[in-house]
């Protein structure tokens, strides 16, 4: 339950949210709207809490993501200078131990040198005067070999040091080329995360709006529904006007005197009622143009006059109901349900009960109707 209350995303949130609202019309068609009044704002509140809750959440694991990003970046950068720094100790180590042991090889050949030196001298102490030239030019010699040798390999090492500081030199800069590499990359990372949230606000707005256009479909096809069955109705009130008013003619054609106080005797011909029948059913048609065009012109909400400016003149323009200037900063949970209860003429958290457009346009037929029925 806690790893799935962690991972509760935004659109689960809304998902959840429909499928409640989806019980609760269940609920309105089976018991009634007042059954689900009082549960309806503490069922909203938990829901905008949660998610609020899931926004919360999301950007808490984006900050995390990216805390995890960067330490294990600065862990890789240490791993890898440690390991740099290991290497060229190992290395220097190794020179060092190449070095001493050459050292100690020539030490130990100029020891041998020296021994068959005291050798050669005891050799030849007898012949002192003799050999005393030989001996000097025999020692001069081996000392200038030994010197050379030695030089040579001081020279040797130098050069082996150089090279490896080279190598040094070369792995410190491809290793900052690759810290700017992880730079650049972590730069279009968090470029790629910033789109990824302008996206899926841009899916959320998107939602709402489609849950809009979903609520507006519904009212119109239940003005449909409501203007369907207003014009069975009439038709059928029109057929029965038809036969009574057949019906009456046949009586008075068969009615050959009439008393002068008869109440219930004809006043019209034929021709003249039904031209009085055509005239009332071009003037509704003229009504209810009028009411149409009065409804386009009339403006949808009062605006006060500044005192600095002048008064508009004309009717105003009409304003959409979806324009950017009226939007309210309602969470998609409310809109959701208010647009859910506004289907149902309910009300919540201190709203005034509003009649919907199929409501209005029902009692404006049936009015007539009976209108017409009188006449």
């Amino acid at each position: 339950m806690e790893q799935q209350s962690i991972d509760l995303s935004v659109m689960d949130v809304y998902d959840i949210a429909s499928e409640i609202g989806k019980e609760f019309e269940k609920i309105i068609d089976t018991y009634g709207s007042e059954s689900v009044s009082n549960l309806m704002p503490k069922v909203i509140f938990a829901l905008e809490h949660l998610e609020n809750f899931s926004m919360r959440n999301e950007k808490e694991n984006s900050i995390i993501q990216d805390l995890k990003d960067r330490i294990a970046k600065l862990e890789l950068e240490k791993v890898e200078k440690a390991q740099d720094q290991k290497k060229f100790e190992r290395e220097l180590e190794q020179i060092e131990e190449h070095w001493k042991s050459e050292t100690k090889d020539l030490v130990t050949v100029l020891a041998k040198v020296q021994e068959e030196n005291k050798r050669l001298r005891g050799a030849v102490a007898d012949q002192k005067d003799v050999l005393m030239t030989t001996e000097t030019t025999i020692a001069s010699e081996v000392d200038v070999v030994v010197l050379q040798r030695l030089k040579a390999m001081v020279d040797n090492q130098r050069e082996q040091i150089r090279n490896k500081e080279k190598e040094l030199t070369m792995k410190l800069s491809e290793l900052e080329s690759l810290t700017t590499q992880v730079d650049k990359l972590t730069t279009t990372g968090k470029e790629l995360r910033r789109k990824h949230k302008i996206v899926q606000n841009q899916v959320r707005i998107l939602i709402e709006e489609r849950a809009d256009f979903l609520g507006q479909l519904q009212d119109q096809q239940k003005e449909i529904s409501v203007l369907r069955q207003n014009l069975g109705i009439a038709e059928k009130e029109n057929e029965d006007l038809t036969k009574t008013f057949e019906s009456s003619l046949i009586e008075s054609t068969n009615k050959s005197t009439f008393e002068i106080d008869d109440p219930n005797r004809p006043r019209f011909t034929t021709l003249e009622l039904k031209d009085i029948l055509q005239e009332r059913n071009d003037l509704k048609a003229k009504i209810s143009d009028l009411e149409d065009e009065l409804d386009l012109y009339r403006p949808k909400k009062t605006s006060t006059i500044d005192d600095d400016e002048a008064p508009v003149q004309g009717p105003l323009p009409y304003e959409p109901d979806d324009a950017p200037w009226k939007r309210s900063n309602d969470s998609f949970v409310r809109k959701f349900f208010r647009k859910l209860l506004n289907e149902n003429n309910i009300t919540f958290l201190g709203g005034s009960p509003k009649r919907s457009f199929s409501t209005l346009s029902k009692l404006g037929l049936s009015s007539s109707a009976t209108n017409s029925t009188g006449i």
